[in-house]
């Protein structure tokens, strides 16, 4: 160097940092008051928190540690819910979304008890009214004679008893947010 004394060098250290990422999940479906069991997760890169949840059932909550984002709880209310939530820190606007189904509890209207004759046809047809349920399982206590068929929400008790006596019966509903 000419005119002037001694070397020196600018120097300083430039840092680049990777946009955030977050994996997905497939929705997931489970039953009114139930544990969200196993946890939701999504593993982040870049971020360094996240922000406010939106669109989470009442009794979810969502949660960042060491980079991951853990959704948990128990839903207290039904019907499909989109969450969104924000990373917060690093770089690039970037947000962990899903669905979360949660559905009702089934539900099945009663009778009163219904007497009848041996040999006589059971008409009309007892029946019970249901939500939630896709099906019935085996029906138990049906007196011979008599069955139990399920379709558009209506079980359906049929037949002709060959036997006497009381016949408690128990017919279980299938599907949806079993009991």
């Amino acid at each position: 160097m000419t005119g002037s004394c001694g070397v020196v060098n600018a120097t300083g250290t430039i840092i680049v940092t990777p946009n955030n990422t977050v994996t997905s999940n497939a929705a997931r479906t489970l039953c009114i008051n139930r544990a969200l069991s196993p946890a939701i997760t999504h593993t982040t890169t870049g971020a360094t928190g996240i922000g406010t949840a939106t669109g989470l059932p009442a009794g979810v909550t969502a949660a960042w540690a060491a980079n991951t984002i853990t959704i948990s709880g128990t839903p207290t209310a039904a019907g499909t819910f989109n969450y969104t939530i924000p990373l917060s820190g690093g770089c690039g606007t970037v947000n962990a979304t899903g669905t979360i189904i949660v559905t009702p509890n089934n539900t099945v209207t009663s009778n009163a008890a219904r007497t009848l004759c041996i040999n006589s046809a059971l008409s009309p047809a007892i029946t019970h009214t249901t939500t939630g349920a896709t099906g019935i399982g085996t029906a138990t206590g049906l007196p011979a004679g008599v069955t139990a068929a399920w379709a558009s929400n209506t079980i359906t008790i049929s037949g002709t008893p060959t036997a006497a006596g009381t016949f408690n019966y128990t017919i279980p509903l299938t599907g949806a947010a079993e009991q």
